[in-house]
């Protein structure tokens, strides 16, 4: 009896495909589909004219919505390949950090500034120079996207940091400035767009355009309405916490802690090592009253015990009462110092 045939080999392309999806979280693996679909259909007809930010066509004849398409677009093979390595690992590294939407809506503020940048310079350019050439000036490409993420997070970045750019080691914080400069060089001409991104991207990452970044509140009612068909798809990335923008500070400062969960907590806020009553809100000396007999329950008498450094976190009341305590005991230190440098 022979043996059965053995299956065909897997497609590459299908298996490279396949890869790349279960690997790429949401947001950056359609920004990365979106801009691969338009290079084989600029073979039959080129999106450029159609979806690029020319002032001309975007404000003159009320095509607005190009502010919006033009970043995903891309027509040419070298672009698009060192486009995608390049925001592969920074769209992963950003969208893991604040989440799919949060990434989006970065993502389409970003646009929405470049684009209404380059739309005023235009104008302002044609307007001194008397040179309608100026409002044909295309603002178009994924790199326009690229290089604001690159600036945003190069700009809070140490000073001290240098990245490699080549063979050459460069400050990290001017790391895009010289990225700009090598495209310069390598296209021979300045690419107004280019570095209008540039100086988005550092604004976005100096805070100065905190107003565009999506509220927690608004990301949830959006998640749970109109893009609640997206966060059950797979490589979505939920935010977890309120002040998912603030990739620099610590979170477990965050609503870990508004819930009562352990968290960073101040010296001048532990526990004091003096037992109180939670009772009434004020501190009352743990032996005043008739005592206990040993072995018996502390809850039955209303006291508590001494703590020791095996039990468990207390409860919020009993954090409140400590807080008090510590804030007392402050304030009574404060006024001995007062009543001392008085007296001299």
């Amino acid at each position: 009896m022979s043996n059965p045939p053995a299956p065909p080999p897997a497609n590459p392309i299908l298996s490279s495909y396949e890869s790349f999806y279960n690997s790429t979280p949401l947001t950056t693996r359609l920004v990365l589909t979106s801009t691969s679909i338009t290079y084989p259909l600029s073979f039959i007809y080129d999106p450029s004219s159609l979806f690029a930010n020319i002032p001309l066509y975007t404000i003159l004849r009320f095509q607005f919505y190009r502010i919006i398409t033009s970043p995903f677009i891309c027509t040419q093979l070298l672009s698009l390949i060192f486009a995608y390595f390049s925001f592969m690992e920074s769209g992963k590294r950003l969208e893991y950090a604040i989440g799919s939407t949060n990434l989006a809506a970065l993502l389409l503020s970003m646009s929405g500034v470049t684009n209404l940048f380059h739309i005023v310079i235009c104008f302002v350019m044609s307007g001194l120079s008397q040179n309608p050439q100026y409002l044909l000036i295309p603002c178009i490409g994924i790199w326009n996207l690229i290089l604001s993420v690159i600036a945003m997070d190069c700009a809070s970045a140490d000073p001290s940091a240098q990245r490699k750019l080549f063979v050459v080691n460069v400050p990290t914080r001017f790391y895009p400035c010289a990225l700009l400069t090598l495209f310069t060089l390598f296209s021979g001409s300045i690419e107004l767009s280019y570095c209008i991104s540039v100086a988005v991207g550092y604004l976005f990452g100096f805070n100065k355009f905190d107003i565009l970044k999506l509220k927690a509140e608004r990301r949830r009612r959006l998640e749970t309405g109109v893009l609640r068909k997206f966060t059950g798809k797979a490589g979505f990335v939920p935010s977890q916490v309120e002040n998912d923008w603030d990739l620099g500070t610590d979170r477990n400062t965050g609503p870990a802690q508004e819930a009562g969960q352990q968290g960073w907590t101040p010296t001048v806020f532990r526990r004091p090592d003096t037992n109180t009553s939670t009772s009434g809100g004020g501190s009352v000396p743990q032996f005043e009253g008739g005592g206990t007999k040993l072995g018996t329950s502390s809850s039955a008498t209303g006291t508590r015990s001494r703590p020791n450094a095996t039990q468990s976190i207390p409860a919020s009341t009993a954090r409140d009462a400590g807080l008090l305590a510590a804030e007392s005991r402050a304030a009574a230190a404060a006024t001995e110092i007062d009543e001392e440098k008085g007296e001299r």
